[in-house]
């Protein structure tokens, strides 16, 4: 039966590692590289046992472990992607068509010290979450710290701070000694290497470092420091409250100032996506504390001075700053937002038009603002080219020269009036496939064929 950690090949996808299985191993999620879904496990063909090590549902590949890099492989990789209205972390920069101004936008805020939070707004489908890993991958390069995270209901990990936090520590990637690494290689090796560091006085982090250097760290420590439940008496082990925002904000600014301070890294950048699903919740007092946690988290990343409060319980016995009116910890109330100041920590939140970016606006004067307008045609037409062109080449199928331009405008452009480039590239794909599996029916049929 297949597990996971598990390499295995699907016969669209390609090879994939296995994070984790469901309804008695019937179904598996399966990391393709670049994306990670659900498939039934009886589509897939084990190619090795234990190829990867699984941490709590995330899934890391073995040195041995090797994907095939030929360009069959990645032409199928992506087309695969392209039907699910993504694009390998390969391919990212290839398929980024038009988008100057904004990304010229996104530079200028990124190079500006005094600016620590952005919004970029969009419709759904119209690249926010391309543009991420596009701007992720650059960030990288240019030596910052960056987690890409998302907003999630069902998680609500937005009205509880501590579960944003440990989605922020398991995808934090780390520009190191000339590779990508994770925060745990890079804290563990810099204290053992620093007799003194600029989070030595930190409540959590300053006894843990302490801990490594003596050589009494604990794998409950560890989990603690990633945010996770273990039992660790050296961080919170209350936190699954959605009165912990101050406690996360201080934890996150102190990590990136550590990052910048002994590490030489940029700071961390957090990119957060689907921000407007924060509005999905389950009681109305979340949405409130969803709030307090955004609004604490962008006054931290701008450096905002009126951090610098004591905080009082109100009439109903929740601790509140007295000048931002900020809910703190009950059982941490003197911890501040922020550990130190400049904290070097840069907040993108990737939204469409909701309550969410309203509030946001209204927290901080001239707040950054990109808006992701509708794609030019022409670029459109480039994807279209390209995208045609793989999936010619890799399956010897390609639209008849005489309805390029029908495929492209009438039926196309008709699933792009929605603003939608996932959906303009997933209806491609459809295309494409119905000439490929049904060969000599009439390509006009889609009309009534079409689902897209």
């Amino acid at each position: 039966m297949i597990q996971g950690g598990d390499l295995v090949e699907h016969p669209n996808f390609g090879p994939g590692l296995v994070a984790e299985t469901r309804h008695g191993g019937y179904e598996a999620r399966v990391d393709f590289t670049g994306y990670a879904i659900w498939v039934p496990a009886a589509k897939l063909s084990l190619l090795e046992k234990n190829a990867g090590v699984v941490k709590r549902g995330r899934v890391q590949a073995n040195s041995l472990v090797r994907v095939p890099a030929s360009v069959d492989f990645q032409s199928r990789h992506v087309i695969e992607s392209l039907r699910l209205g993504v694009v390998p972390d390969f391919g990212i920069r290839d398929w980024t068509v038009g988008r100057t101004e904004e990304f010229a936008q996104i530079r200028t805020w990124l190079d500006d010290e005094a600016e620590g939070s952005l919004l970029i707004e969009g419709k759904y489908g119209s690249g926010k979450t391309h543009m991420l890993r596009h701007f992720a991958q650059t960030a990288l390069e240019e030596g910052r710290a960056v987690s890409l995270i998302r907003v999630d209901p069902g998680e609500e990990n937005s009205s509880f701070p501590y579960r944003f936090f440990v989605s922020v520590m398991r995808n934090l990637q780390i520009p190191y000694q000339g590779s990508i690494t994770d925060i745990r290689t890079v804290f563990r090796e810099r204290v053992l290497e620093s007799t003194t560091t600029c989070i030595d006085d930190h409540i959590f982090l300053g006894p843990f470092a302490a801990a490594i250097r003596a050589g009494k760290d604990t794998d409950a420590d560890w989990l603690g420091f990633m945010g996770e439940k273990g039992g660790s008496a050296r961080f919170p082990s209350s936190c699954d409250f959605t009165t912990v925002a101050n406690i996360v904000c201080n934890l996150l600014s102190a990590i990136s100032r550590f990052l910048v301070d002994e590490v030489d890294v940029g700071g961390i950048l957090l990119l957060v996506d689907e921000a407007e699903t924060a509005e999905v919740r389950r009681y109305p007092y979340h949405w409130k504390r969803t709030l307090n946690f955004f609004r604490g988290l962008a006054l931290v990343a701008n450096d905002d001075s009126v951090l610098e409060e004591e905080s009082e319980p109100n009439a109903t016995g929740v601790r509140i700053g007295e000048v931002t009116g900020l809910v703190y910890s009950g059982h941490y109330p003197g911890v501040r937002y922020y550990h130190k100041v400049p904290t070097y920590l840069k907040l993108v939140l990737a939204l469409t038009d909701c309550r969410v970016k309203g509030k946001l606006e209204g927290w901080k004067a001239n707040q950054p603002l990109v808006r992701l307008s509708d794609i030019r045609r022409e670029d459109l037409r480039q994807l279209f080219a390209r995208a045609a062109g793989v999936y010619s080449a890799l399956h010897g199928v390609r639209i008849p020269p005489h309805l390029e331009r029908w495929v492209l405008h009438d039926v196309l452009y008709e699933a792009f009036a929605a603003a939608s480039i996932r959906g303009f590239m997933k209806a491609l794909i459809e295309v494409m496939d119905f000439l490929r599996h049904h060969p000599g029916t009439p390509l006009e049929s889609l009309n009534s064929l079409r689902e897209f």
